[in-house]
């Protein structure tokens, strides 16, 4: 495991601004001796406001890019983390998670699409107040295979314990394959967890966080405001 780097800031304004640049400078750097840039990014509130940012001064038709995991909803609804990136970075070539009619199907096809894009130039994750990354739940049934950093790198079916339940996610194997990690956090429980994981307690070491932050081959990022 490498050294995480922990990047606080006083207001999320300033802490997305910084993440921006840091992700921007990697995904050039990538582009610098390659045709295209890899990407995986969480949904949420919190890079919908990240995505403007990181547009700047970036060519987006060079870029290929996924949500880290998707809600099993129609691609066009308002909880689609697809939707949500593809409207943020309108150039890149955004993959849909939903390639089947079913949940396995579509975990399969998706798993199989990302894995020609390795490695990715950079994988953001968000987080929750519950410990969870991607899709990847506490308690949660395969969860266990799912958080091996041995395992085959796949997509997988996944369950959330609300609404929508059914889910898309990507295996930890899967989201450690890129060049730069990085964890994106707002708010004091968020924090409370992330140093308890830091600090290998023993309460911690069951939650998905704990395999992102401290099983990874590379250090993380952490991007933290209150």
């Amino acid at each position: 495991m490498g050294c995480n780097l922990l990047h606080c800031y006083a207001e999320r304004n300033a802490c997305l601004h910084a993440l921006a640049v840091d992700l921007r400078a990697q995904i050039q750097a990538t582009l610098a001796v390659q045709s295209r840039a890899g990407l995986l990014l969480p949904g949420g509130s919190s890079p919908q406001a990240l995505l403007p940012l990181l547009a700047q001064q970036l060519d987006g038709r060079r870029i290929d890019l996924s949500p880290s995991d998707e809600r099993w909803v129609p691609a066009q609804a308002a909880e689609s983390n697809w939707q949500l990136l593809q409207q943020g970075l309108p150039e890149a070539n955004c993959l849909d998670p939903r390639q089947g009619a079913t949940l396995a199907q579509a975990a399969s096809v998706w798993g199989e699409h990302l894995k020609q894009w390795h490695p990715f130039s950079a994988v953001l994750l968000g987080m929750g107040e519950d410990g969870h990354i991607a899709s990847l739940f506490p308690g949660m049934p395969g969860l266990a295979v799912a958080l091996d950093p041995a395992a085959e790198p796949a997509a997988l079916p996944a369950q959330a314990p609300q609404e929508p339940r059914e889910r898309l996610s990507l295996n930890v194997a899967m989201l450690q394959r890129g060049l730069w990690l990085g964890l994106l956090a707002f708010g004091e429980r968020k924090r409370k967890l992330i140093d308890a994981v830091l600090a290998d307690e023993p309460a911690a070491r069951d939650l998905p966080l704990y395999a992102w932050l401290q099983n990874s081959p590379l250090p993380v990022n952490i991007y933290w405001a209150p």
